[in-house]
Formats: structure tokens, sequence, C-alpha cells
């Protein structure tokens, strides 16, 4: 496991507490906007009084929303961060080049380093270098081990490592080593 657990999760309550936080006044700006535009009297109150409110709420339901779409953005990188460790995971040799995690992603080369860059920096993918062409999997004190599996497909022998997962070199069948 290369995610930092304690940072996803903390992540993860953080964006549905501030997400539930702005949805509602969101929904409350945009019933006030409605009430404004259709019942309220503009003969009462005045034109400006009027128009200063409209613009008001309109800002703050603008604000809203943009907190809210930047939580959901941020949730997506997270979700990208999971797909990130499972293809960390699931590699034998413990280098991946960058085009291929492109590949893998449907990102392009430029955008998988800046978000692989930005995950490692801010320590959700913990034992990963990134190096100029490829990241590689630091493979810590006892993680070293391999053990060699037989491919349930064509009964090829796989060299995987220890609690990891690997592909069949034979006929491409992906398996992850059963944890005890």
């Amino acid at each position: 496991m290369y995610l930092n657990k304690a940072k996803m999760a903390g992540s993860k309550i953080l964006n549905g507490i501030v997400i539930a936080l702005f949805a509602l006044p969101a929904i409350i700006n945009i019933f006030v906007l409605v009430f404004a535009f259709t019942e309220l009297d503009v003969r009462k109150y005045g034109i400006v009084v009027h128009l200063m409110m409209i613009g008001l709420f309109f800002f703050m339901l603008l604000f809203d929303i943009g907190i809210i779409i930047w939580r959901v953005w941020a949730i997506k990188r997270l979700t990208r961060a999971r797909i990130y460790n499972s293809m960390f995971e699931e590699d034998h040799d413990g280098i991946i080049t960058y085009d291929s995690i492109a590949s893998m992603t449907g990102n392009s080369v430029a955008g998988a380093i800046k978000e692989l860059m930005w995950l490692v920096n801010h320590n959700y993918i913990v034992n990963i270098t990134l190096g100029r062409t490829a990241a590689r999997v630091d493979v810590l004190p006892g993680d070293n081990e391999f053990v060699v599996l037989s491919c349930p497909c064509c009964g090829a022998h796989v060299n995987i490592r220890k609690g990891g997962g690997g592909k069949c070199e034979h006929c491409g069948t992906f398996m992850r080593e059963k944890e005890a």
C-alpha cells in the first residue's frame, strides 16, 4: 500500500464536511434569488436595494458553488491516488515509466507527471521516487521478498513481490498474491 491512509481518510472527512457546509447555503441562496425575482416588491424597497440584494446573494451563490467544485476536484484527485496506488501494487519490477502510467490512466504524460508530483509532494502517496522517465517503488526492508505464482489462465510461473500483484508475461493476466 503506497497510500498515506491517515492523510487520505482526513481528506475524505474534510471534503465531506466542507461540501455539506456549503451545499445548504447554496440552496438557500437559490431560494432567496428566486424570491427576489418573483415575489419581492421593488416599489416597496426601491430598485437599488433590490439590485444590491440580488447581487449579494448571487455572489454568495457563486462562492458556495466555487467551494463545492474545488472540493469535488479534490475528491477526484484522491480517486486518482487510489488508481496510482493500484498500479504501483500491481507492478512486479518496481519501475513504471511515465508513458505506461499515462496510457493506463488515459492521462497525458505531462499530466500524469504533474499529478504524481503533487500527490508525492503532499504525502498522499508514499514510498515512491519520481525520476526523469519513470516512477520507482521504494522497497522497504521486508518488502523485497518475491513469491512465485502459477498463472490461473496459462499455468506459467510469475514472480510477484510479496503482498503485491503482477501480470503474467505470457498471457497478460493480472494476478495478486493472496494475503493471509
